[in-house]
């Protein structure tokens, strides 16, 4: 009799976890196993990653809740720090915005805008947005992944690194098309921001440049 599920293949190798194609019971899934620290305690090793694997799953079933496109989750499997994810069918952003046309790329970026300020508005900041993060359907849908890095925040400057992080990414990996797209996702932040704060979304994109001016960033557990 065969599993209902099984982890077909490895796709990704990464510092902290490891994603898998699978099946799960029927449905193509992504299994995110982080995998032990040898340099850590045992105790302490295993207390981490289950602290982080279930902030990672409560966020994406947060995030769906605000009508947000990220991965279903199936199942937490806390013993062995898993999730088990819909597998999303589609493109990296960052592999195919070269080909897309000008309007086509102020209109995502612009959509992107609108996702990242939900999340701040919400109290989310997502932590490495980039676009090898984001996933483009075959019908053009937009989804967000990779809530590893991902804390609750209500800290203009922790919202602003969020985005500044992003801005840099756009600089170092899409230099040629960053003022268009970088212009449009402020637009669609600003937008959907100020429709309940104003003020407050004023306050992270002028923040941005003082971080700038400093050069490095500070951790957010070093702030005084």
């Amino acid at each position: 009799m065969n599993s209902p599920i099984v982890k077909e293949k490895l796709i990704r190798k990464g510092a902290e976890a490891n994603l898998y194609y699978g099946n799960w019971f029927g449905n193509e899934a992504i299994f995110k196993h982080r995998v032990p620290k040898k340099y850590r305690l045992e105790e302490l090793d295993k207390r981490i990653r289950t602290k982080r694997t279930l902030n990672e799953a409560r966020a994406l079933i947060k995030v769906k809740n605000y009508g947000l496109n990220c991965p279903q989750v199936y199942e937490i499997d806390v013993e062995s720090s898993s999730i088990v994810m819909k597998y999303i069918k589609g493109e990296k952003l960052k592999d195919i915005l070269d080909q897309m046309d000008e309007s086509k790329k102020i209109k995502l970026f612009k959509k992107i805008g609108i996702f990242i300020a939900k999340l701040h508005e919400n109290g989310h900041v997502h932590g490495d947005i980039t676009t090898s993060n984001m996933i483009i359907t075959d019908n053009d849908e937009l989804f967000l992944i990779d809530f590893g890095l991902h804390d609750y925040s209500d800290s203009i400057e922790d919202k602003s690194v969020d985005l500044h992080l992003f801005k840099r990414v756009l600089i170092s990996s899409h230099g040629t098309h960053y003022e268009m797209c970088y212009a449009a996702f402020l637009k669609g932040y600003k937008e959907e921001y100020s429709k309940a704060q104003v003020d407050e979304s004023t306050s992270i994109i002028k923040n941005i440049a003082v971080i700038e001016t400093r050069g490095r960033y500070v951790k957010k557990e070093d702030r005084l």
